[in-house]
């Protein structure tokens, strides 16, 4: 059923509504406002699949003084990313281009920012110059596939990451072959020399509880060093990208939160590695070591969707940032809302929590900004306490535009059904707390490239509307079914708990 007007009326000043536009090609013009007047300063830009170096630059639009703004599009696009610091980021469909756009403030934004450590070695120098490393990871121009901006929009607006110190050092003391178990001892080095570092502006927020409030640590310490990535090559004389909580030097009963990852690392391993050390390691990993069994797969960062946009498979030879792992998967929603910074982001979705055996309605897509619908649905799993059902509406939207091998097809978007057992959260021995349930269970795992690790890809778990979907689905007491789909992106589904 469609909302009433009534009720539309009703959240019509904080849910994302409409742009004056023409749904074609060509000079679009609209308007965005607080609800109240036009709001001015605002970035709006088509929603293309980022990339690490894309061919150009977006056409990109500010409102004026009146929120009014003019950009031109080409065929191709179908949805506007709108953005103001301070305010929720939204990816609007061109079904809503008709109308208005109003912004809601957004509470719980904040800046952070990075201690960058170069860490190269007498007998290996850095290769990859700085600025490309600066644009990987602090770039905010429209469409560049950055940590920046995967954290900004993951956050919908509440994170912007900028680089804070940026400094390098030599070391002749970790001669090679260097291995994982050395870098332990690499970042102890690192940490001897950052003693007495005044840490200024690298610390403006509490690193387990993502506080706004300083806690005496950087808020991202992140070191690099020269070479290849063990998790693209699964070469044992390549180092892995990790997340250490390190004791000091200086005060063996603090402990700092840094990443540790070589310079050709891709985007996904590095946003995956910062999610562990947001909260200090509450976010937990859930894949499980060669695909013991069926996970989150693609549909979370923390699993198989570090890796989405894989576009070929060359292990062997580099460099992979442009084509591996340069638009990840984002979290579901559990993850967003509830680990991450343990819940400091649980208003960037929107929860309906089901105490009911039956229920009937409307779930909008997760990466929208929150609004009158629900963006996650859950009720508990009566087979076990603490388990419950999580259901969310995924979209090829923002970096989650990025496919394994450039597949698409039937099961790649639309309503993500998992059981969630928060009891198995673990650190550095996963057990698989999330299980997504298949809409394809009978297909088989796509040829190369896949996934490091043998991980389950689950590309076509998604249950949807359509030729060659499938509606309907089961999973112990709870079944499910997809209703109807709607052009904003939008599902509304049938439960019955039995």
């Amino acid at each position: 059923m469609l909302p009433s007007a009534s009720s539309v009326a009703l959240f019509a000043l904080c849910v994302p509504l409409f742009l004056q536009a023409s749904l074609r090609a060509g000079t679009i013009q609209g308007r965005v406002t607080d609800g109240h007047r036009g709001l001015a300063g605002v970035r709006v830009y088509p929603d293309r699949l980022p990339r690490i170096s894309p061919a150009g630059d977006l056409p990109v639009a500010f409102t004026d003084a009146e929120g009014r703004f003019r950009l031109e599009l080409d065929d191709r696009d179908t949805v506007l990313a709108v953005e103001k610091d301070g305010w929720f980021r939204d990816l609007i469909p061109a079904v809503e281009w008709p109308r208005d756009l109003v912004l809601c403030p957004q509470p719980a934004f904040r800046k952070e920012a990075v201690f960058l450590v170069r860490l190269d070695f007498t007998d290996e120098p850095s290769k990859l110059p700085d600025g490309a490393l600066r644009e990987l990871l602090f770039s905010r121009r429209p469409g560049v596939a950055s940590a920046a901006n995967y954290l900004y929009e993951v956050s919908k607006g509440a994170l912007l990451l900028e680089e804070g110190r940026f400094l390098k050092l030599r070391s002749a003391e970790h001669p090679s072959p260097r291995r994982d178990e050395h870098k332990s001892a690499m970042a102890k080095w690192v940490l001897e020399r950052l003693q007495g570092e005044t840490l200024g502006d690298c610390d403006r927020v509490d690193n387990r509880t993502g506080a706004r409030k300083p806690d005496g640590k950087p808020d991202h310490l992140w070191i690099i060093t020269p070479g290849a990535p063990q998790s693209i090559t699964a070469d044992e004389a390549h180092l892995k990208a990790v997340s250490l909580l390190m004791p000091l030097p200086w005060n063996r009963n603090r402990r700092w939160p840094l990443l540790f990852m070589t310079e050709e690392v891709p985007l996904g391993n590095i946003v995956h590695e910062a999610f562990h050390a947001m909260g200090e390691h509450r976010v937990d990993d859930l894949y499980l070591e060669s695909g013991k069994a069926l996970t989150a797969g693609i549909w979370d960062l923390m699993d198989g969707g570090q890796y989405r946009g894989w576009d070929r498979s060359h292990p062997g030879q580099g460099p992979w940032v442009e084509d591996t792992g340069y638009s990840p998967s984002h979290p579901m929603a559990w993850v967003r809302s509830e680990l991450w910074y343990r819940g400091q982001f649980r208003g960037t979705i929107r929860r309906l929590a089901l105490k009911g055996r039956r229920w009937e309605g409307w779930i909008a897509p997760a990466s929208r900004a929150p609004g009158a619908d629900p963006q996650w649905v859950t009720l508990p799993d009566p087979r076990k306490q603490g388990r419950f059902f999580s259901l969310e509406v995924r979209r090829p939207w923002g970096f989650e535009r990025g496919r394994i091998g450039n597949r698409f097809g039937p099961g790649h978007e639309g309503l993500v059904v998992a059981t969630i057992d928060p009891s198995l959260l673990t650190y550095g021995d996963p057990k698989g707390p999330v299980r997504v349930v298949d809409a394809h269970p009978h297909s088989p795992e796509p040829p190369k490239p896949r996934l490091p690790l043998k991980l389950w890809e689950l590309d076509d778990a998604a249950f949807n509307l359509g030729p060659g979907e499938n509606p309907k689905g089961r999973s112990g007491p709870l079944a499910w079914e997809v209703l109807e789909t709607d052009a904003s992106g939008r599902m509304r589904i049938k439960l019955v708990l039995k």
